[in-house]
């Protein structure tokens, strides 16, 4: 019998010791088993690292590292990944039990497909699973899904992407970026390849306040700078340079709601202006609209 693919899912983990064990269990549940678990501990300071050895399981890998951000670990985590398919699951979500047999039957079906991508369900702290679903084709297989992640004509999450290793080890995620350094790393996977999107969820997605509030301060520092870490990127060539409007558009509105919901209405007023700016026709979305405008009192 044929040996099945090693898939290595790679783990990055900072302080996250109340979720990591949810994290890993669900990857050595997997229905296909033939996988390796590289958590990369980037400078815990609570018991992740005690949780992660605890685990008497020889697929799972552990690394420690000083803290030096998410991207530099899962940078870290694809190098050492032997896998021929990689994926990358955060610490505090976690994969169905059929994610990996699901994604790999389908690049193991069609060896032109470079990777595959999911929908994805919710948890929130009381445990309750929610799955928005997703109203777009079924399933789709193109080489324009790179627009449609850019876009949000799909739904993405980094939880939800299987890549093959040979493709995965070209790319590397940014070091210098602190939100949307996912996006930036998945495009180039995406781009002018052809992949298959699933409306299968493969993840389980956790929002939480202290992943909430970290967003925020990355966002406060960063701001729009993903638009220019995408579209100025020599490796596209210009060839995204048609969405490139839209996109800072909606990143304008993404903001604009962020910033909303933290209390930061300076800083949400500034979004949005930017990004009626760009499409005057957005003030028509009233919802967006009425919350502009409470901005204000």
């Amino acid at each position: 019998m044929k040996e099945q693919p090693l898939v290595s899912i790679i783990v990055p983990a900072y302080n996250y010791g109340t979720y990591v064990h949810r994290a890993i269990g669900s990857c050595l549940r997997q229905s296909s088993g033939n996988l390796e678990v590289i958590v990369i501990d980037d400078g815990s300071t609570d018991a992740t690292g005690e949780i992660v050895r605890k685990i008497a399981d020889q697929r799972v890998v552990y690394h420690y590292q000083e803290n030096q951000g998410v991207s530099a670990a899962r940078n870290k985590g694809l190098r050492m990944a032997k896998g021929d398919f990689i994926a990358f699951l955060d610490a505090d979500d976690y994969l169905t039990d059929d994610s990996v047999e699901t994604r790999v039957t389908v690049m193991l079906e069609n060896p032109d497909i470079d990777f595959v991508t999911t929908t994805a369900s919710s948890v929130d702290d009381a445990g309750r699973v929610s799955f928005r679903p997703y109203r777009g084709p079924r399933d789709i297989v193109s080489r324009e899904l790179c627009q449609a992640l850019l876009l949000k004509r799909i739904p993405y999450t980094t939880s939800a992407v299987l890549v093959r290793g040979s493709h995965a080890r070209k790319f590397e995620f940014a070091t210098d970026l602190n939100n949307g350094e996912d996006l930036v790393f998945f495009s180039k996977v995406f781009f002018d390849r052809k992949g298959c999107f699933l409306s299968k969820p493969t993840a389980v997605t956790f929002s939480h306040p202290d992943s909430l509030r970290h967003n925020i301060a990355n966002l406060r520092t960063q701001g729009a700078g993903l638009i220019e870490a995408i579209f100025d990127d020599p490796y596209f060539a210009g060839r995204l340079e048609h969405i490139r409007r839209p996109f800072a558009a909606n990143r304008y509105v993404e903001l604009f709601r962020r910033f909303y919901r933290s209390g930061d209405d300076k800083l949400a007023r500034e979004y949005y202006r930017k990004a009626l700016a760009l499409e005057p026709s957005r003030i028509f979305k009233i919802d967006h609209l009425f919350k502009f405008i409470r901005t204000w009192f």
